[in-house]
């Protein structure tokens, strides 16, 4: 068995590593090359809804990915693209403005701000000028979840975003997702939480790993994660625990996985795309 890595370097280098399976395999690495990204930091990757590709928030705004993890271009203004989300066809994000943002998306904070056309422009819907969201996520049934930084209070929209009112739970996450089953799941430094009463509520996730990064698949079957310790690790929905599935180089930025298993990741050694059969 053999796991094809492909890591882009700059915005349209890419090379092409294998890793190569033997009777106990490791679990594949990103690599040690110090690939660099479109800009530096990358704050989230998701599937592109118009499309078989993704897209990733940056510093400087959205760029494409290809299918295969191929790099692209920016799409559209330029801003600093902190959280964004995938809700039905359209894009939700949030952060900050940038040298190009039009002035009606609000400054110093975007608060949320809507896109129908694969982030080629958007619309603010929220907070204007007020609020910057990390951690953005949807539900199947359409609710966005959402953390401010300047508060613990949880947010809910459930009209795609225009209006929010707490959940009545309080706490420190770093990122959220929700599977399949509704499930939503908080990252935070004491541990997993999940919650089962739309965010009304958590509670621990007994054994799971200490994880930072979080996303979860198109359909929401499949979460991934990775821990403090530089590990990949994913599960399905309404499962209870994780599998191993690879190993980041240095600190992870961001992560997503595809319906049928595949990795894209961003870390240390830039952008990464792996292909595994050992991600299920």
């Amino acid at each position: 068995m053999s796991i094809p890595r492909r890591a882009i370097t700059g915005v349209v280098a890419l090379s092409i590593l294998t890793l190569t399976a033997c009777a106990a395999p490791e679990p594949p690495s990103t690599g040690t090359d110090h690939a660099t990204a479109p800009t530096d930091h990358v704050h989230a990757i998701v599937t592109d809804p118009g499309g078989d590709g993704f897209l990733i928030g940056t510093h400087q705004g959205i760029y494409t990915a290809t299918g295969d993890g191929t790099l692209g271009s920016r799409v559209g203004a330029g801003f600093d693209a902190m959280g964004l989300t995938v809700v039905g066809t359209e894009l939700i994000a949030s952060g900050h403005p940038g040298p190009s943002t039009p002035t009606e998306w609000g400054s110093p904070n975007l608060g949320i701000i809507r896109s129908s056309d694969n982030a080629q422009t958007w619309d603010p819907v929220a907070f204007t000028g007020e609020k910057d969201f990390h951690a953005l996520t949807a539900a199947p049934d359409g609710s966005i979840y959402a953390l401010a930084t300047d508060s613990i209070d949880l947010q809910r929209s459930v009209d795609g975003g225009t209006s929010w009112a707490p959940t009545g739970a309080s706490l420190m996450a770093s990122a959220l997702t929700v599977d399949a089953t509704g499930r939503l799941v908080a990252t935070t430094p004491d541990g997993l939480r999940t919650s089962t009463d739309d965010g009304a509520t958590f509670s621990p996730w007994p054994d799971a790993p200490l994880l930072y990064v979080l996303a979860a698949s198109p359909d929401q079957q499949r979460l991934v994660g990775v821990d403090t310790k530089e590990r990949i690790w994913v599960t399905t929905a309404g499962a209870s625990g994780w599998v191993e599935a690879g190993t980041a180089h240095g600190a992870a930025q961001a992560v997503t996985i595809t319906n049928s298993g595949n990795l894209f990741i961003a870390d240390d050694s830039g952008l990464t795309y792996l292909e595994s059969q050992e991600v299920r």
